[in-house]
């Protein structure tokens, strides 16, 4: 939900910017898997004509003539590029192919390397795109995808660069073992919680009254820790446990619901913890309510782990690193927070004046977002251009 408030105002500085394939350069990504190794060619194909002087010709290759022309472009890759292992060149099988329409236009082109004996520690690659033709062309390689070095929808470090004079490079995929992709997820997972400013908003607004009692007279405070560790301990071990519920449930396809539904819930869950403050709404029932509401925050994020493609490969390790993270942020919420609202809750100030004031203000903050979430799903999904500049700056910078 915040993350659409955000990339609102961001949209519009940003959006002549956000595309990252610019005129003048070429990419091969590629997504190495367990045992296989795939990847996607994008071509500008403005450079491409003009290189070739096919610019206002019949063999022009546009949008409308991709698919007329697609044999022709292929055949160039294969008489251009090279990936070989220890053992030679691998046979470059294209699969699928689509046009970007970004500056001019981009050919993309998907294909599998055939021919491995697993994924090798080695690849050597000989890029002439464009060069003969261009000189001043470049061609960039990138990782998308490698859970053995804890690379996930990377689509900005670039690994190697080819030029005229840098045609034939060794590309280095040496695995460091499970832990180097373990770890990258568990940062992925609290990286997700620490910018989610919706999950914030809901876990702050369920721990402002933690070191609290409600009473005749309101809320008055607790004279010991120990009360307020147990309310402490009863609401976050209810997020947690929804949290692996929903995360499991979605990373096994068990569980799928609306992205506009759950970004809907998550809003009035924040505004159903925050008039619970002002209006003893969830009584005794705390856990079991703290867990329902919780399980569509972890709707929320699973929603980014899919995306971010980290269940791929290793599964079970997978969500269960992304959880850790996951809760990791969490604890640094606790731990920052809690030893401050003991100390504050004794004060008649913080009871009678900040505590309401802070319940309004998050109730109503959760409800525009939601309404402004709302919208913009409605406004980005009919215009194309704002739709695809969110769809994959929101996929880089902004985790769930």
């Amino acid at each position: 939900m915040m993350r659409r408030v955000l990339f609102a105002i961001l949209a519009v500085l940003a959006a002549p910017e956000c595309r990252a394939n610019n005129l003048g350069e070429s990419y091969v990504y590629l997504q190495i898997h367990r045992d296989t190794v795939r990847g996607r060619f994008e071509m500008p194909l403005a450079d491409f004509n003009r290189a070739l002087r096919l610019t206002g010709t019949d063999r022009e290759i546009t949008a409308n003539t991709l698919d007329q022309r697609i044999g022709f472009l292929q055949d160039y890759y294969r008489q251009h590029v090279t990936i070989s292992d220890r053992q030679g060149p691998l046979s470059i099988r294209f699969t699928t192919h689509s046009f970007l329409k970004a500056r001019g236009g981009y050919a993309l082109l998907s294909f599998d390397l055939e021919g491995l004996d697993g994924v090798p520690d080695v690849l050597t690659f000989d890029y002439s795109v464009l060069f003969d033709e261009e000189p001043g062309h470049r061609g960039f390689l990138l990782v998308e995808h490698n859970w053995a070095t804890g690379t996930f929808a990377n689509e900005n470090r670039v690994s190697l660069v080819f030029s005229p004079s840098a045609r034939r490079q060794d590309f280095n995929l040496t695995s460091s073992g499970r832990l180097r992709g373990f770890l990258a997820i568990v940062r992925m997972g609290t990286e997700h919680i620490l910018l989610g400013l919706d999950h914030i908003f809901f876990l702050v607004a369920l721990l402002l009254p933690v070191v609290l009692r409600r009473g005749r007279e309101g809320w008055q405070a607790l004279e010991r820790v120990r009360p307020a560790l147990w309310n402490l301990v009863t609401i976050v071990t209810a997020v947690v446990a929804a949290h692996a519920v929903a995360l499991s449930l979605a990373a096994l396809g068990l569980l799928r619901l609306p992205e506009a539904l759950v970004e809907t819930v998550i809003a009035a869950s924040t505004t159903l913890a925050a008039a619970n403050i002002l209006f003893p709404l969830f009584r005794e029932r705390v856990w079991g309510i703290v867990f329902g509401l919780s399980l569509f925050h972890g709707m929320g994020l699973a929603g980014g782990m899919m995306d971010l493609g980290v269940v791929d490969e290793h599964l079970a390790l997978s969500v269960f690193a992304f959880i850790l993270g996951v809760e990791v942020g969490q604890v640094l919420i606790v731990v920052v927070l809690f030893p401050l609202l003991f100390l504050v809750g004794r004060l008649t100030l913080y009871r009678k004046v900040l505590l309401p004031r802070a319940a309004g203000a998050s109730s109503g903050t959760a409800a525009a977002g939601a309404t402004v979430n709302l919208v913009l799903t409605k406004v980005s999904t009919d215009v194309p251009w704002l739709y695809a500049i969110e769809a994959r700056w929101l996929k880089t910078y902004l985790p769930r």
